[in-house]
């Protein structure tokens, strides 16, 4: 005697097969639109005449000279050869009249001053 096939396996087995044409074809859609979502700009070629170099600044590099009378904290940081604790200093100190004090008050020793005394500058008011 066979045994009796319940109506739900057969309906169940029915739709995994309806499905998985279905999950194909959505996999295929999807993998279709990843390229458009990867997509990239690429910068156009440089023409070789026309090529600028601009200096690269690092941390420690300022581009313009700082007045130690008015920079913040962290302006005097970045300028080479600064840390945060000197440039704190630096600012607990002020005002100054001009930049050799900070060795007169002993802020920052002859060495260190040799090695920023061309990033800051005291602006006559």
């Amino acid at each position: 005697m066979m045994p009796l096939v319940d109506r739900e396996i057969i309906s169940d087995q029915r739709s995994q097969v309806i499905m998985k044409p279905n999950a194909i074809l959505a996999i295929a859609m999807f993998a279709a639109a990843t390229p458009a979502l990867a997509e990239t700009t690429t910068p156009p070629a440089a023409k070789p005449g026309n090529l600028v170099v601009a200096p690269a600044l690092g941390k420690h590099e300022a581009a313009t000279t700082l007045d130690i009378n008015t920079a913040t904290v962290e302006q005097l940081a970045a300028a080479k050869g600064l840390d945060r604790l000197l440039a704190e200093a630096i600012v607990k100190g002020r005002p100054y009249k001009a930049t050799s004090e900070l060795v007169k008050h002993k802020i920052l020793s002859d060495a260190q001053f040799a090695a920023v005394k061309d990033a800051l500058v005291v602006k006559q008011n």
